[in-house]
């Protein structure tokens, strides 16, 4: 299918949903940061989201096409009709459903560049038949994208996805916007006294996040047995039920607040004395990259692309998975030594500000898309403002 304007080619963005989570939120960076002159479009395959309005301030029609089962195999045939209509010349998807339904429905519909970004290694235990499978879609693909160096080695080397097909466009994030938030007023906010400790995570209340490992570990703290220590989870997920019941059995009522989706997590992580990640497996996650560019002292599992990024004792501390008891001992160290917090706050920044930001992102995106459609080199993306 030869698309209609050489100059003007239509790219579709096509994701699962649109909450605030990190792949969303990229998507939402990439498109600030796209070719000017291009055409670019979101495709939603199971419904919305909050960031609707974000895509819509920046000029991006979302096109939302509601999965109506689990298996609706008509949704590939529904996307694949609307694909050919519109004369799409990229699809771009992320995230397992539009990986899945998406880069089918494009190779029906004849688009001529098809790309995927494996956002996570995804759960480390899967069996050989899913990666049967993501061998087959990787066949689909012009190339797979992975978020991180080491993700797309795993993809190599655990999943066999010809290194052919495989390319490395770490995350980034719009550094300019975590150098004016202020914490001022966060503890306020959530009847907390000013001198009190804040710590924090950011994601889905997903397995994957292992935020239960966190709480076993906040509850061998003294800081939390003294009173001393708050804990905001920002997120929502399918595990907020299950979560809260195990905040009663541990007896960290006292301790853990769950915040829900925030629209302001830049400025609750500005208020945060530590930041911490306890996940079982990751890609490379933007709410770390928010965090160090907030000069914030990361405590991390080292799981994904995070040991690529989290230099242990140098911009942050890292434990293995699953390791509670040295978690707590990592995370009280912390919390008694603002001058070592201080350090590693500063050098998680200079490594966002030196790697990871959100404009070699895109700029890697945009060429990757101009590349396989034969085009020019796209120029170097400049922030596109959203209207009012």
């Amino acid at each position: 299918m030869a698309y209609r304007d050489k100059s003007q080619p239509l790219i579709v963005h096509m994701i699962d949903e649109l909450p605030r989570d990190g792949a969303e939120m990229l998507l939402v960076d990439l498109m600030r940061l796209r070719v000017p002159g291009y055409r670019y479009k979101i495709v939603c395959l199971i419904r919305g989201g909050p960031l609707e309005q974000e895509f819509e301030q920046l000029g991006i029609p979302v096109k939302i096409f509601g999965r109506r089962h689990q298996y609706d195999l008509g949704l590939v045939f529904r996307v694949a009709a609307w694909l050919r209509k519109e004369k799409v010349d990229v699809v771009h998807t992320h995230l397992f459903t539009a990986d899945t339904y998406g880069r089918l429905a494009a190779r029906i519909a004849g688009v001529p560049a098809v790309f995927s970004t494996v956002h996570n290694i995804v759960n480390p235990w899967k069996g050989a038949g899913r990666k049967a499978i993501d061998r087959l879609f990787a066949k689909l693909s012009t190339a797979v994208v992975g978020c991180s160096e080491e993700v797309t080695q795993t993809l190599a080397s655990r999943d066999k996805i010809p290194a052919g097909k495989l390319v490395a466009i770490p995350n980034g994030i719009d550094l300019q916007k975590f150098s004016s938030f202020s914490g001022a007023g966060v503890r306020e906010e959530f009847g907390l006294p000013a001198d009190r400790q804040l710590i924090g995570v950011v994601g889905r209340l997903h397995e994957q996040k292992a935020h239960g490992d966190l709480l076993r570990a906040l509850a061998l703290l003294p800081q939390v047995r003294a009173g001393q220590l708050t804990c905001l989870v920002v997120g929502t997920g399918d595990l907020l039920a299950p979560l809260t019941q195990q905040v009663k059995e541990l007896g960290l009522e006292h301790c853990v607040i769950f915040t829900g989706m925030r629209k302001d997590v830049p400025r609750l992580v500005a208020a945060l004395d530590v930041f911490v990640m306890s996940s079982h497996w990751e890609g490379l996650p933007i709410a770390l990259l928010e965090a160090m560019a907030s000069s914030k002292a990361v405590l991390c599992t080292r799981v994904g692309g995070i040991p690529d990024v989290v230099i242990d004792g140098d911009n942050g501390l890292l434990v293995d998975a699953g390791e509670i008891p040295r978690f707590a001992q990592q995370l009280g160290s912390l919390l008694q030594d603002a001058a070592l917090r201080q350090r590693l706050g500063r050098r998680a920044r200079d490594t966002v500000i030196a790697r990871f930001d959100v404009s070699r992102t895109a700029a890697a995106y945009n060429q990757l898309h101009s590349q396989a459609l034969g085009l020019p080199p796209a120029p170097n993306p400049a922030l596109v403002a959203p209207t009012e």
